[in-house]
This record gives structure tokens, C-alpha cells and sequence, in this order.
């Protein structure tokens, strides 16, 4: 399990789940992304997550699919 303190975190809410977007090193000193979802199942359960790790070499291509898959969804784009 990861312990570490990340060197650059932010937190975004939406409705039972939670994102965390935290930038910790990695044992080579380089930065990776770890983004977290955190969902409530029913009240008085533990919350359920779930990870995934984003390397430099990967994020601007997950950042361009995000933005082309959100211009789709509020309709900004054609099908």
C-alpha cells in the first residue's frame, strides 16, 4: 500500500463519490498521478474505492480523451 504523503493533491465531490487526484514520486523521483474514486454503498459501510496510476507519458492522452469524451456527453460534438 502507498503511505505517502503526495506533493500535490486535490479533491473533487459529486453527490456519494468523492475523487481524489493526488501527484506522488515514484522510487526514480518521477511524478505519477493517482486518481482515486471513494463511493458510499449504504450508510454504515465502508466506502468502496478504487485506483488508477497515470504516468507523465500517459496523462496528456488520458487528459485529451477525457475533454473529447465530455464535449460528446454535453453534446459539443458530432456523433
Amino acid at each position: 500500500m502507498d503511505f505517502k504523503k503526495p506533493i500535490k493533491s486535490s479533491v473533487l465531490k459529486a453527490g456519494k463519490k468523492t475523487y481524489f487526484f493526488d501527484v506522488n514520486l515514484a522510487s526514480n523521483n518521477k511524478r505519477y498521478l493517482k486518481i482515486t474514486e471513494s463511493r458510499l454503498v449504504e450508510e454504515g459501510q465502508p466506502a468502496k474505492r478504487s485506483t488508477i496510476v497515470l504516468f507523465p507519458e500517459e496523462v496528456v492522452n488520458f487528459q485529451l480523451t477525457v475533454s473529447e469524451i465530455a464535449k460528446f456527453i454535453d453534446g459539443q460534438a458530432a456523433a
